[in-house]
């Protein structure tokens, strides 16, 4: 879910098919990534709640993501 500091919802980002373990903004907080138990990482537009992408090609569930610096990567841990 996005919410804002005061604690007011924004949205749901819908996709996963198993538990969210972590997030991860970008740089400049145009995309955001999740990692799940569902063993893919996706990409997502804050603002419109749209899925850009998923990253498919781990073995187990997915528990972090880390962006680089610059915004270009996206590196993700898993239990594979």
């Amino acid at each position: 879910r996005l919410g804002t500091p005061d604690g007011q919802e924004k949205g749901t980002l819908t996709g996963h098919s198993d538990y969210v373990r972590c997030v991860a903004w970008n740089h400049d907080g145009s995309l955001l990534a999740s990692a799940s138990d569902d063993r893919t990482v996706k990409l997502w537009d804050p603002k419109t709640r749209e899925l850009k992408c998923s990253l498919r090609g781990h073995s187990d569930s997915v528990r972090c993501v880390a962006w680089s610096p610059d915004g270009e990567f996206v590196a993700s841990a898993s239990n594979d």
